[in-house]
């Protein structure tokens, strides 16, 4: 059998008063805007940064520093750092999506930096809670310490060599992380909600069942 795979966040189509507000929370003033995404033939997922410099060295404009806001509706934002480019006042992400999206909800953030010369640079990543339930807020916490052990290893052809006691703090942070996204997904359902397995389904036809039955043996 297949492991259940369970997308949790997503772009969203629009930017709602908690969205506003989370995003106001992560940049003071800042204003999020939807952007085109209109990659070019060469440019590579996850390499915004790259992407955007190798456009520019033929094209007009300059790379603008933010972030890519997913939401996971009733719980938080989920923000990774971006870069997109401005060229005439408007803005254009150059960097194709994983997962087939034409726009993104970018937030710009000119307190965010990336240092081509610097092997080990990342862009960051944030969660902003949209709920105070305890299980929300533990949730981002679990999420900032794995990013906070994550960043201190190089990745190698797309993989990350983590040993010793961080590994097994990984391991137990992922194994925390599942249960409360299990936990979240319930408490934040409804009878309209769609499973995030991505059948398309309502969650109470689909894997809710499943779901109860793993929180049950963790």
């Amino acid at each position: 059998m297949q492991p259940l795979t369970l997308v949790t966040t997503r772009s969203p189509d629009k930017i709602t008063p908690s969205i506003a507000a989370g995003c106001a929370r992560l940049v003071p003033g800042g204003t999020p805007i939807f952007v085109d995404r209109q990659p070019f033939a060469e440019a590579r997922i996850n390499k915004c940064t790259f992407n955007v410099r190798k456009f520019l060295a033929d094209n007009p404009g300059e790379m603008v520093l933010g972030w890519e806001v997913c939401v996971w509706d009733g719980v938080l934002l989920d923000c990774i750092g971006h870069a997109v480019v401005k060229h005439e006042e408007r803005l254009r992400c150059v960097t194709p999506s994983k997962y087939g999206d034409s726009r993104l909800l970018f937030l710009p953030d000119p307190r965010i930096s990336f240092d081509f010369e610097d092997s080990m640079a990342r862009m960051p990543a944030k969660q902003v809670p949209l709920s105070t339930h305890p299980e929300a807020l533990r949730f981002v916490e679990v999420d900032a310490a794995e990013h906070t052990i994550k960043i201190k290893y190089p990745v190698s052809s797309g993989q990350m060599m983590v040993q010793g006691e961080d590994a097994e703090a990984l391991q137990r942070l992922a194994r925390e992380k599942q249960r409360l996204t299990l936990k979240l997904i319930l408490m934040t359902s409804d009878n309209t909600t769609k499973c995030p397995c991505g059948s398309g389904k309502k969650l109470r036809k689909c894997h809710r069942t499943a779901i109860e039955q793993m929180l049950k043996f963790q």
